[in-house]
């Protein structure tokens, strides 16, 4: 809030605290008043008629006047409504001071106190700001009349006024600041509600609260891993890890970007997932901001790589059923089988199962030679296909079991006789392939999606053509994030020895 205005800092949220919290209790605040005043003014004309005074009669045709008036404010907005209020108690109160006819003293006492009282409901009923106007219009009104009316001056009764008015300021001030603090309590708790909620399907977490004042990030709490835990691991997370697809761009300069972007939509909650490289390691993070008057921001590992994970399994656990059903056939029915056919299937088995053991082990990058990469995975060729090196054999530093994934990926997707691959070199590191053939693309897009986030961790780019795919690597060879690996799935069996 601001120190003087009281005035959210979020304008989404001093927005919701209007529409939601003020302004149906100042339309009904109005309608009340109103109905009173109208039924007031009319009861006090008919009296005055009775009695014919009809110089009272004239004031109160005019007081009613300008009740009417009032009719002219759209108490459906916000801006009206307070002006509304602030029409109506300046308007009673000329009236009450300057026009209402002299009685006794006791009840001018009486009348004074709820005139009063009036006062302060219609102070209380608009922001502080208008309330410190309101009241100062009033002391001054009183102030003239004081000296309008009065031969000497009682320099005490000035000075107490001022004071009580003054008091009656401060009085109002700290009832706005109560009522906005407990508004913005209630949306902490929703806000907290709702982080809760997506921290309780992963316990590996970054709590982070941005200080707008400040401009900087400060950490709540982190279980993101063994090494980021104090403020200072957190902090030197969110500096040195980069975004991966944003050059030299930071994951603390991202986020802040992406704070300063929505505000200005005025979202309530955003989510969103990203990769971002930090101490050789890829790691796909969800991350949430949460707006409000402070934002809060939780970072997480990433839910969808596992579930990614999970489905792999399950459809690699189908296939093997697929497969020893096939046999089953097969042997007991003694049915021919289509050798190409059963050699799709084939690869289709290996590469998932490579694909799920590259996720239950520990990826070390290494160097290995192009040309015993190409003889490892010249199974996974048509039976009438031949994969020819272009030149002599050259040396890459990859994790062997994704780049090996990946060209068997590339091969199981060729559907040409030849396969012409051709390595470039930049000091004494191979750094591009480039694999001539033909190629079926939406098969091999299949395949990529599905090892997306591995091949992250060599490959720069992949530029994917019918007859030809250039493959681009990256300068540093990252490992995944740990927290993402999933237990090795076994297919174990026996050995029984049988009787005869």
């Amino acid at each position: 809030m601001h120190k003087i205005t009281l005035k959210f800092l979020d304008e989404s949220i001093e927005q919701k605290y209007q529409q939601e919290h003020q302004s149906p209790k100042r339309r009904t605040h109005i309608k009340i008043f109103l109905l009173i005043f109208i039924i007031l003014q009319i009861i006090k004309l008919t009296i005055a008629i009775i009695n014919q005074n009809f110089a009272l009669v004239y004031q109160l045709l005019g007081m009613i006047s300008f009740t009417t008036l009032s009719k002219f404010f759209n108490i459906n907005k916000e801006y009206h409504q307070r002006a509304s209020i602030i029409y109506i108690n300046i308007c009673f109160s000329i009236y009450v001071i300057f026009l209402d006819p002299r009685l006794d003293t006791a009840t001018m006492y009486y009348r004074g106190a709820h005139q009063m009282i009036i006062n302060i409901i219609n102070i209380l009923g608009i922001e502080f700001l208008d309330s410190t106007i309101t009241i100062i219009i009033m002391y001054s009104l009183r102030i003239f009349h004081l000296i309008y009316n009065s031969s000497i001056i009682d320099i005490t009764s000035v000075i107490m006024g001022f004071g009580i008015n003054f008091l009656l300021i401060i009085i109002v001030y700290l009832y706005h600041q109560a009522i906005r603090s407990q508004f913005l309590l209630t949306q902490i708790d929703q806000r907290w509600q709702g982080i809760l909620q997506q921290i309780l399907h992963n316990q590996k977490f970054i709590l982070i609260n941005y200080q707008i004042e400040k401009l900087q990030f400060q950490t709540v709490t982190s279980t993101f891993s063994q090494s980021i835990q104090s403020q200072e691991d957190v902090m030197k997370f969110l500096r040195e890890a980069k975004v991966d697809y944003i050059e030299n761009s930071s994951l603390e300069q991202y986020l802040f970007h992406k704070l300063q972007l929505f505000s200005q939509n005025c979202l309530k909650i955003v989510n969103h997932s990203i990769n971002v490289k930090f101490n050789k390691q890829l790691i796909s993070i969800d991350y949430s901001i949460f707006f409000g008057n402070q934002p809060t921001i939780l970072i997480q590992t990433s839910q969808q790589i596992i579930q990614l994970q999970k489905q792999q399994v399950e459809k690699v656990c189908l296939l093997y059923l697929k497969l020893l059903t096939l046999f089953i056939k097969i042997i007991k029915q003694k049915i021919p089988f289509d050798q190409i056919q059963f050699h799709k299937l084939a690869n289709k088995i290996q590469i998932q199962e490579i694909i799920t053991s590259i996720w239950s082990q520990q990826m070390l990058s290494k160097e290995i030679s192009l040309q015993k990469s190409l003889l490892k995975i010249q199974t996974f060729c048509n039976p009438n296909t031949m994969i020819q090196l272009v030149g002599s054999d050259q040396f890459i530093n990859t994790i062997p079991k994704i780049f090996h994934l990946l060209l068997a990926c590339i091969v199981d997707s060729s559907t040409s006789k030849l396969i012409k691959i051709k390595g470039q070199t930049m000091e004494n590191q191979l750094k591009l392939i480039k694999i001539q053939g033909k190629f079926n693309l939406k098969k091999l897009n299949d395949y990529t999606r599905k090892i997306k986030n591995c091949l992250l961790l060599i490959c720069k780019k992949i530029q994917a053509q019918k007859f030809c795919i250039e493959l681009e690597f990256n300068e540093e060879i990252y490992q995944p994030f740990p927290n993402n690996k999933m237990p090795q799935l076994h297919f174990n069996y026996k050995k029984k020895k049988f009787n005869e």
